[in-house]
């Protein structure tokens, strides 16, 4: 395969990763949740973890977040909560709204306390 190829399908692959992460309300308007921190598949040892991330777009000044079922606070584009967590595989759901678009990302975090 040529230098050329191999770019246009990383570059699509990409875009493609990128589709769940991205609402588009009427072509123009957009909403995008970025999850920082926590990575996915990620352990830790104690029994909170802090979930911060940020939305983009056109419809970012009126998105609503939730960090699992629950509301969470958006200033200058960023979120930051602390969730709690049980021993064993957690899984963490982050969902971003504004208008029709609504966005959801899913992380698991496996708390694993020192003994």
């Amino acid at each position: 395969m040529n230098k050329f190829f191999k770019f246009t399908v990383i570059i699509f692959a990409l875009f493609l990763l990128t589709l769940p992460l991205t609402g588009c309300l009427d072509g123009t308007s957009t909403l995008v949740l970025y999850v920082d921190n926590p990575a996915n598949d990620t352990s830790v040892n104690t029994p909170t973890v802090t979930v911060n991330g940020r939305v983009a777009g056109t419809e970012s000044a009126t998105a609503k977040l939730t960090v699992n079922s629950e509301d969470v606070k958006i200033k200058d584009g960023k979120f930051l909560t602390e969730v709690k967590l049980t021993e064993g595989k957690n899984v963490i759901n982050i969902g971003a709204t504004a208008g029709s678009v609504n966005l959801k990302e899913q992380v698991t975090v496996t708390y694993a306390p020192t003994k």
